[in-house]
């Protein structure tokens, strides 16, 4: 694969990891675009739209117009919708194991290794290497497991990364800044998050086996 640059890795880990580690790059899509926007482009994405993923019916606010992928790695069906903006990208993506039991949790904090080890596996050098941190876990307010993280390099990247266990579908949310305004970052993250809406339909806890013994989950 033709090594990516540094804003295309945030894009494909703001879409998910499963995109990178099923080797998958499509072209013409915001994955190949440049690094810096052009004055229109950022003034688009300052529009937010309800973004909604069909299949499971769950919905985000993203700030313009989201590119839409779809993947399947191991069994992992991972569908993302990225956004990109002046400081970086935002996006989230949903996932779904076909057949297996919707009571039982995913892997959490599995997931976050998985997004956090395929964005490093395109390092170039130790300056652009991220990592997690400040890893916290908890409930929602109506019941679901999450797990949050602030992701970092010394390059000066920085972002924030939420994941949500929906029962059937794993929610995950990333928002992250190559090139400052991490207060606007901020705010587009936390308006992404509140913004959140679950299908009636899959609204139930999960409870009972982890899923971490099965195909591997990827955010």
């Amino acid at each position: 694969m033709t090594r990516l640059s540094r804003l295309q890795r945030l894009t494909l880990l703001a879409a998910s990891a499963t995109v990178i580690s099923g080797g998958v790059l499509l072209p013409g899509t915001a994955f190949a675009a440049p690094a810096s926007q052009t004055a229109a482009a950022a003034d688009v994405a300052a529009h937010w739209t309800q973004t909604t993923d069909s299949p499971s019916g769950i919905s985000i606010q993203l700030p313009g117009k989201a590119e839409a992928q779809k993947a399947n790695d191991k069994g992992v069906n991972s569908r993302s919708y990225v956004v990109q903006t002046p400081y970086g990208a935002i996006g989230f993506g949903v996932d779904d194991v076909p057949g297996t039991d919707a009571s039982a949790p995913w892997d959490l904090k599995g997931s976050l290794k998985a997004a956090v080890d395929s964005y490093n596996a395109e390092s170039r050098s130790s300056r652009d290497v991220l990592r997690s941190t400040d890893v916290k876990e908890g409930l929602t307010p109506d019941g679901h497991r999450e797990l949050s993280a602030e992701l970092t390099a010394p390059d000066g990247t920085k972002g924030h990364i939420h994941l949500i266990d929906q029962g059937k579908y794993l929610i995950t949310v990333v928002t992250v800044s190559v090139d400052g305004h991490p207060d606007q970052m901020d705010r587009d993250h936390q308006r992404a998050l509140d913004s959140i809406k679950v299908s009636d339909d899959h609204a139930g806890q999960s409870e009972g086996t982890d899923r971490s013994s099965e195909a591997p989950r990827a955010v």
